[in-house]
């Protein structure tokens, strides 16, 4: 019974000479709704994704911290780091002066060895002495071969009065790592001509360039006299941008639940309208004996079908969007942009709020237009209404 009900309405809202424009308008709504919500959180989830590998390839997924330790510790825990499958890099990172001419600007150096396990992003490249940024060296006006200099302002040798210590190093590359933070201020040089700035043969961090379980890597470091170390991940450094691109998607998702609340006087007006049109037949039902609750509770899996198929309908068509912009999108951004195809990503927890957002919000609005229908309906008085 409840289904035959449910085809009439359906047969009634596509077949009917007076066709109700607004509440396909609000269908349409329903449509556009999950349809924007799942393109716009996949773009804007492929274009942050991106960026974190971006960086994660670079800074690595997580750094261990400690105060300088001799260099023959951290070896031996960077060798059982690798046994348990992590890829490990040591180095000494300190803040010192770049200068080249009259040119200067601050640089966190990572001293590394060139002869052993490098960055991801540097593998393979043979140098003696310094990589700069391209970002960098146009700070300074450094090119290849150059001869720059080095300035540690916490290192100061007490010969002729207290002046910082200064190492001159040779650039023997310019690299670009599209992560702009580090563009701007990064720099990787070979350890021992760090070692030798500051007089002592020690490393103060560990990059880890492969997710990793924190538990396992602590219980490693504190094996090897390492206990005063601290693992922090990429987020955790990075936990400001984090939070600016958590707060973006928020914002985002907000804004488009709005939009669907605007949809939703649509729903209300146009299913107003739609059950004043089908009053009499309603009323027919019940002269032949249907109950009230069982017509109103057909009317409510109309209203529960018409939004589920709707909100499904337009997360269907804004997946196979996805599809199409992912695998035969164009390069539509200018060669300066480090994506020039819009990436998508697709995930779990995007789909579930493109379909929960507006189908909730549509079904939350036509049951009060429902119910507003059936507290002002009176079959009886309606059907004496019409003998007159």
């Amino acid at each position: 019974m409840k289904l035959s009900f449910v085809r009439y309405f359906f047969s009634y809202l596509i077949h009917a000479k007076t066709r109700q424009r607004l509440l396909f308008i609000a269908i349409f709504g329903l449509i556009l709704s999950s349809f924007a919500l799942i393109v716009l959180q996949s773009t804007m989830g492929g274009l942050q994704s991106k960026l974190i590998a971006r960086s994660k390839r670079v800074t690595g997924h997580g750094v261990v911290e400690f105060s300088q330790a001799s260099e023959k510790e951290v070896r031996v825990a960077i060798e059982e780091l690798k046994e348990s499958g992590l890829y490990a890099v040591g180095e000494l990172e300190l803040e010192l002066l770049i200068k080249y001419g009259q040119y200067y600007a601050p640089i966190l150096i990572h001293g590394i060895n060139p002869t052993g396990d490098l960055p991801r992003f540097i593998e393979g490249r043979v140098f003696d002495e310094l990589i700069l940024p391209r970002s960098l060296s146009l700070k300074v006006n450094a090119a290849i071969g150059d001869l720059v200099r080095l300035l540690s302002p916490a290192h100061l040798d007490s010969f002729m009065g207290d002046i910082p210590r200064m190492s001159s190093l040779y650039v023997d590359y310019l690299v670009s790592t599209d992560v702009q933070e580090v563009d701007e201020f990064h720099g990787w040089a070979n350890l021992l001509r760090i070692q030798s700035l500051i007089k002592k043969r020690t490393l103060n961090r560990i990059r880890l360039f492969d997710p990793y379980d924190k538990t396992q890597v602590e219980l490693i470091l504190r094996r090897n006299g390492l206990a005063d170390a601290s693992v922090l991940s990429w987020e955790e450094k990075n936990s400001t941008l984090v939070w600016a691109l958590g707060l973006e998607t928020t914002v985002m998702v907000f804004l488009f639940a709005a939009m669907t609340l605007l949809v939703s006087l649509a729903i209300i007006s146009g299913l107003l309208i739609f059950f004043t049109k089908v009053k009499g037949d309603m009323a027919s039902f019940w002269i032949l004996g249907t109950e009230e609750r069982e017509i109103f509770k057909s009317s409510r899996i109309f209203l529960f079908s018409l939004s589920f198929f709707s909100v499904t309908l337009g997360l269907f068509l804004g997946l196979g969007f996805l599809y199409g912009l992912d695998y035969f999108g164009p390069n539509i951004m200018p060669d300066v942009f480090v994506d020039r195809k819009i990436p998508v990503a697709i995930s779990t927890r995007g789909v579930l709020l493109s379909f929960s957002i507006p189908f909730f919000i549509s079904l939350f609005f036509a049951n009060l237009s429902l119910k507003a229908f059936r507290k002002d309906v009176d079959y009886l008085s309606y059907i004496r209404t019409l003998g007159r």
